[in-house]
């Protein structure tokens, strides 16, 4: 849980950022004190796709299509493709929404959280969780676009596969921040439960061009949406 929880709500960036169209991020997960990461993806964007790769367990590939509005998952093991349609991530997400009634529901599933803004800083809190974010602006705002829209179909499909925490206050966050044109360049995700304490840090390294090993891996890809078997989702392994 905590590997994909991080993966899909966490993100840092370290260094300058240009943006001329196509862009790629890495990024590193690590799990409280531990100086090794969990979990590494390569986040490829690519004209009005994006591909996130699994570097470390590399079984999974997801495809986000928002143009077709769609997103494909893809198995490396069992050579087989998910298709979901993002209506229908967005209707699981206001059908999740609304089943918070109470104001106490609310709280507990961070329906209600609101982000707090001192600077460059973002954070928001909820229940037992709480991320604390550093920012920074972009040389061209549409990295800050195109990452939002990332974050937001990836959080949706979090809620869907019912993996880590809620997505609804990180998905506040993540697009107050787009919002003022913003990227994270460090997130923290803090968790009590009890006496117990998880931390959960994420960085991202972006590159404002793809190398063409990023673009034989897209091709690859491309192979991979052509020839597997559709399954529905109940069947794929994710």
């Amino acid at each position: 849980m905590a590997i994909w929880l991080a993966t899909m709500v966490l993100a840092v960036s370290t260094g300058g950022v240009g943006y001329s169209g196509d862009f790629r991020v890495t990024t590193e997960i690590y799990e409280n004190a531990s100086s090794k990461p969990a979990a590494k993806h390569l986040i490829l964007f690519a004209g009005n796709l994006t591909y996130d790769l699994a570097e470390i367990q590399d079984r999974y590939v997801t495809v986000y299509d928002p143009d077709r509005k769609r997103v494909i998952l893809l198995d490396r093991v069992e050579k087989t493709r998910t298709t979901i349609n993002t209506e229908d991530l967005v209707r699981i997400t206001a059908q999740a929404r609304a089943a918070a009634e109470t104001s106490e529901q609310q709280q507990r599933i961070g329906v209600a959280a609101i982000p707090e803004v001192d600077g460059a800083k973002y954070s928001i809190s909820y229940g037992d969780a709480r991320y604390e974010t550093s920012t920074k602006t972009p040389s061209d705002a549409e990295m800050a676009v195109q990452y939002g829209q990332f974050v937001d179909l990836a959080s949706r499909l979090n809620l869907v596969h019912r993996r880590g925490l809620p997505p609804f206050a990180r998905m506040t966050l993540s697009q107050r921040i787009a919002s003022d044109g913003k990227i994270p360049t460090e997130t923290t995700l803090t968790i009590r439960r009890g006496i117990q304490v998880d931390r959960f840090r994420s960085s991202h390294t972006y590159i404002s061009t793809l190398s063409q090993q990023d673009r034989e891996q897209i091709d690859e890809i491309g192979g991979m949406l052509a020839l597997y078997s559709e399954v529905p989702l109940s069947d794929s392994g994710e």
